[in-house]
């Protein structure tokens, strides 16, 4: 994934290499080179899911906070440059598409795609299922599977889905609103982001960023298609996934670190958000029988 790799700090982790696409993950600490240089993402498409805030400016494009509530888009041969917002750096998962693959999710009606095959946007949000369905097929390619045609699907069924994501309100959202609203939902995306644990009032919020809580609200709802609570908790829904398979800590302990109230109170959101309880996705063995089921 692009020249992040400078300085041998930066790693990427080939997980599947196919004719139809590549998936990887990419993980560059924040003392690598990357950070100070302009990168290249290379001579392939890419979906990438990050799993920790990052702030990516495509040039000639406008910066925004990349979160795990998003799926980034970059075009072959994209410059960028990224700034640190997690002190842990940037980890993600990527998809590299080669021109075939694109053009024939154009001609399926992908809605990030132009007619010609090219990223329009730079960004788009994912629902609790996209989110999900990548969570699981990592963790199943970190297993190297016998069986390549089946991750192969998934995998191909992971790109469809962020592609087809609705811009269709948003678009017409981001004319009307212009540059100061565009900064001012990602102003709120970088607080809430910020501290997960954080507990605080839309007034709250709102007095920090110099607004009011109803343009706030209208705003960000406008621009990224989340409400601000509904933004939160699925970054702290979300983080909890990643989690979950690697902690021996106690539910209680990563709820209330979390931001969550109780234990009862995360298990149900979680459930809610996902539609399976968090031990289903902690058992490696349950977490395969999810997948099998996708």
């Amino acid at each position: 994934m692009g020249n992040g790799v400078t300085g041998g700090v930066a790693t990427v982790t080939p997980l599947l290499s196919t004719e139809t696409l590549t998936v990887g993950e990419f993980h560059c600490p924040p003392g690598d080179a990357s950070w100070r240089e302009t990168n290249l993402i290379g001579d392939r498409a890419h979906v990438v899911f990050p799993r920790r805030s990052v702030v990516i400016r495509q040039l000639g494009r406008e910066p925004v906070l990349a979160t795990p509530n998003h799926a980034v888009l970059y075009n072959a041969q994209q410059r960028y440059v990224r700034e640190l917002h997690s002190e842990r750096g940037d980890e993600s998962v990527f998809v590299e598409l080669p021109p075939a693959s694109l053009e024939r999710l154009a001609a399926e009606g992908a809605s990030a795609l132009d007619g010609g095959g090219g990223l329009r946007v730079t960004h788009v949000p994912t629902d609790r299922h996209t989110y999900l369905l990548q969570h699981l097929l990592v963790r199943h390619l970190r297993s190297r599977p016998a069986d390549l045609l089946r991750a192969e699907e998934l995998a191909s069924r992971l790109v469809a889905w962020a592609l087809a994501t609705s811009l269709g309100d948003r678009r017409p959202a981001r004319a009307r609103t212009g540059k100061s609203h565009r900064e001012l939902a990602e102003a709120a995306k970088s607080e809430l982001a910020s501290d997960l644990s954080r507990r605080e009032t839309l007034h709250q919020l709102a007095a920090r960023l110099h607004t009011s809580a109803f343009h706030l609200a209208r705003v960000f709802r406008a621009e990224t298609g989340f409400t601000l609570a509904g933004y939160r908790q699925a970054l702290r829904l979300r983080a909890a996934l990643e989690r979950l398979p690697a902690t021996d800590r106690d539910l209680t302990t990563l709820a209330l670190e979390l931001g969550f109230s109780s234990h009862s109170h995360f298990t149900a959101r979680f459930t809610r958000e996902f539609g399976v309880p968090p031990s289903a996705v902690k058992n490696a063995r349950r977490a395969r029988a999810l997948l099998d089921a996708a």
